[in-house]
């Protein structure tokens, strides 16, 4: 290199940053609801409702709200031969879920009973909230990401 000139260094290249500010969630939280399902059916899937309000199956208050997202659901234990095939949030009335329990045996079966980790998500734009605020679920929260 000549004497006086300049070293550009390595070869240098940007990277524009095209992830959003922020994410699409208003916050995750995992919550825990001791839930006593009834037994299922020999071979079917049986859908239950469970929280406060209006619920077939009394529980306690969720905090969940219509527009919410449930993203999964933990049972305490497993009972061979029934399991959860889907769960929803009611989309008219709070503090109210659903779990369905399939089973595909020849027999009644009553999934467990205790405390169920159901892992909700609020959307920013849910209508579950108002925008700009952040509402959350009750204290029985048990991990907030």
């Amino acid at each position: 290199m000549p004497v006086g000139s300049t070293n550009p260094g390595p070869a240098i290249e940007n990277t524009v940053n095209t992830q959003s500010p922020r994410g699409f969630y208003q916050f995750i939280q995992t919550i825990s609801i001791a839930i006593t399902p009834v037994a299922v059916a020999t071979i079917t899937v049986a859908e239950q409702s469970f929280g406060a309000n209006g619920a077939s199956f009394a529980t306690a208050a969720t905090g969940i709200l219509p527009g919410d997202v449930i993203l999964g659901v933990s049972p305490p234990s497993t009972v061979a031969g029934v399991g959860i095939s889907q769960y929803r949030v009611d989309t008219a009335t709070a503090d109210k879920f659903y779990i369905s329990f399939v089973n595909p045996t020849a027999g009644s079966l009553t999934p467990p009973s205790g405390q169920y980790l159901i892992t909700v998500g609020r959307y920013v734009q849910s209508v579950s909230t108002t925008p700009g605020t952040l509402s959350s679920l009750p204290a029985a929260v048990v991990t907030t990401s």
